[in-house]
């Protein structure tokens, strides 16, 4: 394994990841509108998943000796509810394709492929979040009235 390209890595992640916890933090505090408290909450919850992320993958960076980035990645803002999802979607692809870079290259050390894998997987559903609130991802309902079953008596 080439523990310095993987602790590269590793720091543009931890970098996007301190991005994410400013960023979606500023947001929570910036959205306005009618659904502002539903809004903050979403993009305060993010931000804590971030600051997770980042103490994760500053953990790891130490664990292969190697020193972690105080360095965020650029910061966005904006008061806009729809640029703030995008903005947001940005930071969560960013780091899903930086993990997702790092993997090839964790395939021998088992601990470390399976932490890397999970912030893939974390990456990808936050993605998914931000695609479904932009409504680039679309669910169909197949029928529109659904009628329960009974409940079966032994």
């Amino acid at each position: 394994m080439d523990t310095q390209a993987v602790i590269g890595i590793l720091n543009r992640g931890l970098s996007i990841e301190y991005a994410a916890v400013i960023q979606l933090l500023q947001d929570a505090a910036l959205v306005q509108g009618p659904h502002r408290e539903l809004h903050a909450s979403f993009f305060r919850e993010r931000s804590e998943a971030s600051w997770k992320h980042a103490h994760k993958v500053g953990q790891w960076i130490v664990l292969l000796n190697g020193l972690p980035t105080v360095e965020p990645a650029p910061i966005k803002q904006s008061t806009d509810l729809t640029e703030m999802l995008r903005q947001g979607l940005e930071l969560e692809r960013e780091a899903h394709k930086t993990y997702l870079e790092a993997l090839p290259l964790v395939m021998d050390d088992a601990a470390l492929r399976l932490f890397v894998e999970e912030m893939v997987q974390d990456e990808r559903l936050d993605v998914e979040k931000f695609e479904l609130l932009l409504g680039q991802k679309t669910v169909t309902v197949a029928v529109k009235e659904v009628m329960p079953k009974p409940a079966r008596r032994p």
